[in-house]
């Protein structure tokens, strides 16, 4: 799934972001909870009061997602699986590994540990609540809590890919199947589950309750489409984690930076189907000519310019001894075409993603 957003804050080194649905589902909540849930409840009160308590109760709401998400989070960290960030969106949150589990009890573990931690927080809000007995908004405030973190844990143990629950299946199949297969199975299991929720979500909508089944059609379309990508995401490491950088990496020679454009585009160019050029500078630098900046520069202009005077640095760059689905997960992140490859200060050649996409192409099974 691909999300965009605005950058929260790290913790742990993981960048947190607020997806941009995320605004409608804060505001379908505290409207919901100020309009419905806490005047229900506890009438009679200014209005002010429930809409304080109803904004108080989506922002608690969403910071149990990110401490379930984060559960999983630090898990897959200690299992040595880098984790980039964790988006907030409308149905929730989502951590995204830069790599899959390496055995089913690691997958298992990480899957397991977000469930566990919005059970626990229930468990906190249950006590609070249970020493807090006054029947008053607070009181609802902390029940409220309660129940969402519950159901939080139980809808996520779900057997339906990629649910946690869904997961901790996959973890189950994992050993007897294969991963492929056990994903392939727990994902058919997440697409009939969301099919299921787009059916109640339609029969709700004709029974009145517009709200509510509008919720869940749009989380039936939703899971359905994430069970898909995530079946797909699957396949796709599992192919390319077979694969090192450096056994496609394009080897390429530096130029000479005192070579001309036109000398360039009439014996190098042919000769070589890539974007980025490495140029050696007369410092010992290696830097770069990319010839979508070159095409922006008129074609008159092209004959008086030597190679220095268009090259740029590159900021990226990816490692020779780096498996292959990494390099593509952060190249596809960074939206690159070609990255230069380095060992330490040194350039090795270029990466190219067409080249990572014709292996899946030749290993991918629909």
């Amino acid at each position: 799934m691909s999300f965009r957003g605005i950058k929260l804050f790290k913790i742990f080194g993981i960048e947190v972001n607020l997806d941009y649905s995320w605004f409608i589902a804060f505001f379908l909540i505290t409207l919901s909870l100020a309009e419905g849930f806490y005047p229900s409840m506890y009438p009679n009160l200014p209005k002010v009061y429930y809409y304080l308590v109803s904004i108080l109760s989506a922002v608690m709401l969403f910071v149990s997602v990110l401490l379930h998400e984060l559960s999983h989070s630090l898990v897959a960290i200690r299992y040595g699986i880098p984790v980039k960030d964790i988006y907030l969106f409308i149905f929730g949150g989502v951590a995204l590994f830069q790599d899959e589990a390496k055995t089913p009890s690691q997958e298992f573990k990480i899957a397991i540990a977000g469930p566990l931690m919005s059970f626990f927080l229930a468990s906190v809000f249950f006590t609070l609540t249970y020493y807090y007995p006054k029947n008053d908004l607070f009181n609802g405030f902390l029940n409220y809590i309660t129940i969402v973190n519950f159901f939080l844990g139980a809808f996520n143990l779900i057997p339906a890919f990629p649910l946690d629950g869904g997961r901790v299946f996959r973890s189950i199949l994992w050993g007897k199947y294969g991963i492929l297969k056990a994903t392939e199975i727990a994902s058919t299991v997440g697409k009939y589950f969301g099919i299921t929720l787009i059916i109640l979500g339609i029969i709700m909508i004709f029974k009145g309750s517009f709200i509510n089944g509008f919720w869940l059609l749009f989380l039936g379309f939703f899971i359905k489409r994430a069970s898909k990508e995530a079946l797909v995401s699957t396949t796709l490491n599992y192919i390319l984690s077979r694969f090192r950088v450096d056994n496609i990496m394009r080897v390429m020679n530096p130029l000479r930076s005192d070579m001309s454009v036109a000398d360039f585009m009439s014996f190098v160019r042919p000769t070589l189907s890539t974007y980025l050029y490495p140029v050696l500078m007369e410092d010992g630098r290696i830097l770069f000519l990319d010839l979508r900046d070159l095409f922006k520069i008129p074609y008159y202009q092209q004959e008086e310019l030597l190679l220095k005077d268009i090259v740029k640095p590159i900021e990226f760059s990816v490692f020779p001894e780096e498996k292959l689905s990494k390099a593509y997960a952060y190249m596809k992140k960074e939206r690159l075409d070609e990255v230069p490859v380095r060992y330490k200060d040194t350039f090795l050649g270029i990466l190219k993603a067409s080249d990572i996409e014709d292996i899946i192409r030749n290993n991918y099974r629909k």
